[in-house]
């Protein structure tokens, strides 16, 4: 009987296959791999399962095989990808969302309850209370003054720490001309913000 032997490519050593037709089964079990080399009756070289006449097919077959079981077991990440986004999207907007509002308590005027009892406030009551910062039109540009002192506005959070500081003060009187742009209110209340000022009072001045 004719005797084949197989090894793993390179190695010095090799085992002993009866038939041609064992190394095809084997080939087909996954026994065998196709880079694996063969050398049959009367051969003196080896050869790669893969590029022997005798079993390149069957080779072929288990190279196929293979190819459709990592297929099958292959998870596409697309799905998770695109979930991932929709999520990361919602973040950023809430997040976003979140940095606009404001935790200054600020009394809301309702101008069309004029029959309704407003409480005054007199200034002289809670002048040891509060610092004020006014803001009005000029022409085309606002003037904000801190404690009646101009200030520009880049500099009016250290200034008002200053003020905090020196006084004791912590509310804020906002006295407001409601011409003003709603970016420079915006920058006013973010400065008093910014110093831990959490009670501002409003005065708004009627438009002109």
């Amino acid at each position: 009987m004719s005797t084949w032997h197989v090894r793993q490519e390179g190695s010095p050593t090799a085992a002993s296959v009866p038939s041609a037709q064992e190394i095809a089964a084997g080939l087909a079990d996954g026994v065998w791999l196709p880079t694996d080399e063969v050398r049959g009756p009367g051969e003196t070289t080896w050869t790669q399962l893969e590029l022997h006449p005798v079993f390149a097919e069957a080779a072929a077959e288990q190279e196929d095989h293979g190819h459709a079981e990592a297929d099958e077991t292959h998870l596409d990440m697309n799905p998770l990808i695109d979930v991932c986004l929709v999520l990361l999207i919602f973040f950023i907007l809430t997040i976003s969302y979140e940095s606009l509002e404001r935790s200054i308590s600020i009394p809301e005027t309702a101008p069309e309850d004029k029959g309704a009892a407003v409480p005054k406030v007199n200034l002289k009551d809670i002048r040891d209370k509060v610092f004020i910062v006014s803001a009005a039109m000029e022409g085309e540009k606002v003037a904000v003054k801190l404690e009646k002192e101009a200030v520009p506005i880049e500099q009016l959070q250290g200034r008002m720490k200053d003020v905090m500081n020196k006084t004791g003060r912590s509310e804020m009187l906002f006295d407001l001309d409601t011409d003003v742009p709603w970016g420079v209110q915006t920058t006013i209340l973010d400065a008093a913000k910014g110093n831990g000022v959490h009670n501002v009072l409003l005065r708004p001045r009627p438009v002109r």
